[in-house]
């Protein structure tokens, strides 16, 4: 396997990509492999590859036979000021898939089959790549295509997916400050924006057929972003007639990543629940690129016209 690190911004130092891929090894090769982006959480304040959300669950699909890539995108702590707000992290995203495009051939891709997945802000990251990858911003500053930049499907674990929902859950709180605020920071460049703003940056509010199919986990019991955020996705999809699967666990909380205990994650005993979304993430991501695998059922009821 080949692990490296490349800069994607000559002029910067701090967003990052992080390549696990298996080159193709003639005579005997597979052909090319389907790739997933991973975006690491932390509020646009933080992205570390290191944590739970980044490397480690690169490694589960690279075991996988994925091409595994973690972007480590732009963030207040590391970002010159004024360098995160939007479309920023999108850019970075941009950036990052057209340099995965450019080394195809060296890093064995299928570029047909790249997917992506974050978590927390992350999520949400993902989530408005998922919602806007045609809405004109990416094609026209790297002066391509619209349709490069689109993922085969988006894979959001505790997404900030509704800005306005989570707004009103964040200031509830004890203590609102320890919230999502950075990422208002962060995103908008000032803490309380306008609702309208809010509903331009929710990926829940913004979905139309266009989106790739989705894949949805939280937890019912998380203290840091609304549930209602992946909830109001999974209906606004529904809505669209966009595919998408939903796993909401009872328990887990924020941050379950792999659903290891992150002060001791060698312990099992903690989150087991939330733990199964990485496999059922996976089955729902081989079934948009090989939907031949997926078990297509006849709708019992197409045989009877209720509209008679």
């Amino acid at each position: 396997m080949l692990i490296e690190t490349v800069k994607l911004w000559p002029d910067r130092a701090d967003v990052e990509l992080t390549i696990f891929v298996t080159p193709a090894k003639p005579p005997i090769s597979c052909g090319k492999r389907p790739a997933v982006i991973i975006c690491p959480g932390g509020a646009y304040e933080t992205c570390d590859r290191h944590s739970e959300e980044g490397d480690p669950v690169a490694m589960s699909f690279a075991m996988d036979g994925y091409q595994a890539f973690v972007l480590e995108y732009s963030i207040t702590s590391r970002a010159p000021e004024g360098k995160t707000i939007y479309p920023a992290m999108l850019l970075d995203y941009g950036k990052a898939i057209l340099t995965i495009r450019e080394h195809a051939e060296e890093w064995n891709v299928d570029i047909e089959n790249i997917s992506i997945l974050g978590f927390s802000a992350g999520g949400h990251l993902c989530g408005m790549i998922a919602t806007s990858w045609n809405n004109g911003i990416l094609s026209k500053h790297f002066g391509t295509e619209p349709e490069i930049f689109k993922p085969l499907c988006a894979m959001l674990v505790y997404p900030v997916a509704d800005f306005v929902a989570q707004e009103e859950f964040r200031k509830a709180l004890d203590n609102p400050a320890m919230s999502t605020i950075n990422m208002n920071r962060a995103w908008f460049g000032k803490e309380d924006p306008a609702e309208e703003e809010l509903a331009a940056a929710s990926p829940a509010r913004i979905i139309t057929e266009d989106c790739p199919p989705v894949f949805l986990a939280g937890a019912q019991n998380d203290g840091l972003v609304d549930p209602l955020c992946t909830l109001n996705m999974a209906l606004a999809l529904q809505k669209a007639h966009v595919p998408y699967e939903l796993h909401m666990y009872e328990y887990g909380d924020h941050g379950f990543g792999l659903g290891r205990n992150l002060s001791e994650p060698w312990r099992e005993d903690k989150n087991d629940t939330a733990a199964t979304w990485i496999g059922a993430a996976k089955t729902f991501l081989l079934h948009q690129y090989a939907p031949e695998t997926a078990e297509l059922e006849r709708n019992p009821f197409a045989m009877f016209d209720f509209k008679s």
